[in-house]
């Protein structure tokens, strides 16, 4: 409240021009209006789908890999300076490469945010899985356990809270890597839509986008705490 009365306050008494930072009323004003127009909705199914389809596919891929990783120390070795060094690659400079291989279409913002969503995934899972407690390793080694029933029955529950906490993350920054790739170039999308309010100056409509891409955000994150909340019910 403090925050929004303050932004009111400083554009209104003409301490920053009103052009620059818009005024609370005016972004409310211009959100409606984007509510109310139907390429808006375009441009969120677009922004939606590819971080969706990023984020399952990044999931399944960053689990699989953290699973093999985890219990393949040799391959974990072999590969780890490739995967350092592509997780180090920032994903906006890869943007324009998806964009000249698969054009402007769904392909490029879905592969930036597998990108980023892969290695969110890899590193929990692979790191959840080689923090379980030595003295239960040893104990599934002296009852006799199979490395199948030592993954089903101790891995497995035990890195699930980490796996579906790097999910939680995952799914924000799933929204991320698509708007990024739909800033560097796109047909639809809520990033080319902030690109070009902003390209010309209507700040209020730059700042209604930004709140739609934060409540896209938080209906992913409150989706997957549900499920967080399922998963430590259950392992407990």
């Amino acid at each position: 409240a403090l925050f929004v009365a303050g932004w009111a306050f400083v554009p209104g008494n003409m301490i920053v021009d009103p052009m620059m930072i818009s005024a609370p009323l005016d972004v409310a004003r211009a959100f409606l209006a984007q509510l109310s127009d139907g390429v808006f909705w375009t441009d969120v199914t677009a922004t939606f789908s590819g971080a969706m389809v990023g984020l399952v596919t990044g999931a399944i891929a960053g689990i699989l890999a953290g699973v093999v990783f985890a219990r393949v120390q040799v391959l974990h070795t072999a590969a780890s300076p490739f995967l350092t060094l592509m997780n180090s690659l920032p994903r906006p400079a890869l943007a324009p490469i998806f964009i000249l291989w698969f054009g402007l279409g769904f392909g490029p913002k879905a592969l930036v945010a597998f990108s980023v969503v892969f290695f969110v995934l890899m590193t929990s899972t692979m790191g959840a899985m080689k923090s379980i407690d030595h003295d239960i390793a040893q104990l599934t080694k002296s009852l006799g356990m199979t490395r199948t029933q030592r993954f089903f029955k101790i891995e497995i529950p035990a890195a699930l809270p980490a796996i579906v906490g790097g999910l939680r993350l995952g799914a924000v920054y799933s929204v991320l890597g698509a708007v990024v790739s739909e800033m560097v170039g796109a047909y639809t999308g809520l990033g080319q839509r902030l690109v070009v309010v902003t390209n010309n100056f209507q700040v209020a409509e730059t700042f209604a986008i930004l709140i739609a891409m934060g409540l896209l955000s938080m209906v992913l994150d409150v989706s997957i705490s549900g499920l967080q909340k399922l998963v430590t019910k259950w392992t407990r």
